[in-house]
């Protein structure tokens, strides 16, 4: 399917030239949101990927840190390289600590008990970063209801659980007192993660879309509820991330799937992936995203989240209503063709 070229490149060149507007504005004018130094942090996934690059980052400015995974093995050599940090750190935060929990936490009683662990070791929870999940690509015919409801534990449940102990625990006491006062907001936070198909779903992935969805609608939630408790909420929304869980994925992912992430998605390193995303946060962003596809698919579904750069986002806002008309054709072209080559399954042919 060919569609003109001319509105998306135009859209995309005056959404890239807002984006470093917005960038260079706010990295002149905020402060800090989020100091992290001192701070008592729970991560979630952080065996690999970008819950490993989450804690590898927030360790190497002065976090103490508690990791929560399933797999023993993967926490282990991931314990590893986050100690090796912290040493490196000795000199400018001597008593650093490190926890390292092994939980399913798609079980509440797992993820109260991986909570209550980690306050034993490292203190008071002041931040919670929850970066397990995973996809498991496919047609949503053929799935299986034990796939799908992997999909809900694994993305949605596994979040939520924890999120809930760690909301009682934070509203049950006052904040921790600081060690290394800094300026900045040393409000206490809850952070999910999310995805760019959140705001962008494709064919596909139709397990993943919908509990990564739910955990940004239960963001703009909790953030207004938590208003109450003086925390906040964010929620970040990558694309693809170069990890061992994108291999995985990339097994069972449908070949129409494939095409269109060569062309728009392109994957990202895990470590790019966490500062661009503490980056954003510390900007005060609500919807942390981490690429200039993210950033227009997130301008045209913000509603009522909370904007960072007002007066750019709008602007992007318009730009993006339009270009996303041609973003979704040429989409839709891409399944079109494959049901061409393909045709309808009840004429036996493969789909």
């Amino acid at each position: 399917m060919s569609l003109p070229s001319s509105p998306i490149v135009i859209g995309l060149t005056t959404v890239a030239a807002l984006f470093v507007a917005t960038s260079l504005t706010m990295g002149f004018f905020s402060k800090n949101q989020m100091p992290v130094a001192g701070r008592n942090i729970i991560v979630t996934g952080a065996s690999q990927g970008m819950g490993k690059a989450v804690a590898i980052l927030l360790a190497s400015l002065g976090a103490n840190v508690a990791i929560v995974a399933r797999d023993p093995k993967k926490l282990a050599a991931a314990q590893a390289e986050i100690q090796a940090v912290m040493d490196a750190n000795a000199s400018k935060y001597p008593d650093q600590k490190l926890a390292v929990i092994s939980a399913d936490l798609s079980k509440a009683e797992n993820a109260q008990r991986a909570v209550a662990e980690a306050e034993e070791q490292i203190g008071d929870t002041e931040i919670l970063w929850c970066c397990a999940g995973g996809a498991n690509p496919g047609f949503f015919r053929d799935y299986q209801p034990a796939d799908l409801e992997w999909a809900m534990n694994t993305n949605y449940w596994s979040a939520v659980y924890i999120a809930h102990n760690v909301i009682q625990r934070m509203t049950s006491r006052p904040p921790p007192t600081q060690k290394y006062p800094t300026d900045g907001n040393h409000q206490r936070r809850i952070i999910f993660t999310s995805s760019l198909a959140a705001f962008c779903p494709l064919v596909g992935y139709s397990s993943y879309s919908g509990p990564k969805a739910a955990l940004r609608a239960l963001t703009d939630t909790l953030r207004q509820e938590c208003l109450l408790y003086d925390i906040d909420v964010h929620c970040c929304c990558p694309g693809s991330i170069l990890s061992p869980g994108l291999e995985t994925e990339n097994l069972t992912k449908p070949d129409v799937l494939k095409k269109i992430e060569e062309e728009e998605d392109k994957p990202q390193a895990p470590e790019d992936v966490a500062k661009y995303c503490l980056e954003e946060i510390q900007r005060g962003q609500t919807l942390p995203v981490t690429s200039l596809i993210a950033r227009a698919a997130r301008s045209t579904l913000v509603g009522p989240t909370p904007r960072v750069g007002f007066v750019f986002e709008t602007l992007l806002t318009w730009v993006c209503t339009i270009v996303f008309i041609f973003v979704r054709r040429k989409h839709d072209g891409f399944v079109l063709q494959e049901k061409k080559a393909k045709g309808l399954p009840w004429e036996n042919k493969q789909v």
